[in-house]
Formats: structure tokens, C-alpha cells, sequence
């Protein structure tokens, strides 16, 4: 099976720098999702990936999170479905709630 990795362009944020990849693959979508916090008043930083199935009834995430200014993390997985995928950041306060949150990308 021929596989073929695309850019994940992550909706902005103010305190967020996001990227990755996917490919599709035999067994649903290989995700690779990066986060940078890139403001010192922002706690936390991350870039989350929702992978659907066809129905929309069932869902898995991806997600990397950033704590500390100028740090970054990436996180790899398969995700199991592959037929609707969105995409969004957002920043976290030290309580564990999200401050802000950006529109929801939908990729297919």
C-alpha cells in the first residue's frame, strides 16, 4: 500500500505554535502532532487531532500539550478510523482549564 504523508496546518492561536502530519494506512491514520508554547503569560499550549468514523458515532483523539514557555512535545499514534478528521488548538490555565480554544479545522 502506497502511503502518503500531508501537512497538518492548525488553526492559529495567540501562545500557540502547532504542526504535524498524516497518512493514511491500512489501519485507520497515522497521526504526528506537535506543540510549542510560545508566550510566557500561557500556562500550557496544545494542538489536538479527532479522528471520526463514517457515521460520526465513534471518535478518537490525538493530542500533545506544552507546559513552559518555549517548550515543545510531539506525540505519534495510529488512530483507529479515518473517514472525518478535525483539528484544533487551544491554551490551559495551572487549574487544568482551558482558557482559550480555536475554531474547529475540518479537514474531510
Amino acid at each position: 500500500m502506497h502511503v502518503t504523508t500531508h501537512k497538518l496546518h492548525f488553526p492559529g492561536l495567540h501562545g500557540v505554535k502547532a504542526w504535524g502530519n498524516y497518512a493514511k494506512v491500512k489501519k485507520g491514520l497515522k497521526v504526528h502532532v506537535c506543540a510549542e508554547d510560545t508566550v510566557r503569560g500561557v500556562y500550557a499550549s496544545g494542538a489536538v487531532v479527532v479522528v471520526k468514523n463514517s457515521t460520526k458515532k465513534f471518535q478518537v483523539n490525538l493530542g500533545a500539550v506544552a507546559f513552559g514557555y518555549h517548550h515543545s512535545i510531539c506525540r505519534n499514534m495510529t488512530l483507529r478510523y479515518s473517514s472525518h478528521v478535525q483539528i484544533y488548538t487551544f491554551t490551559a490555565n495551572n487549574k487544568g482549564r482551558i482558557n482559550h480554544r480555536s475554531k474547529t479545522k475540518h479537514l474531510f
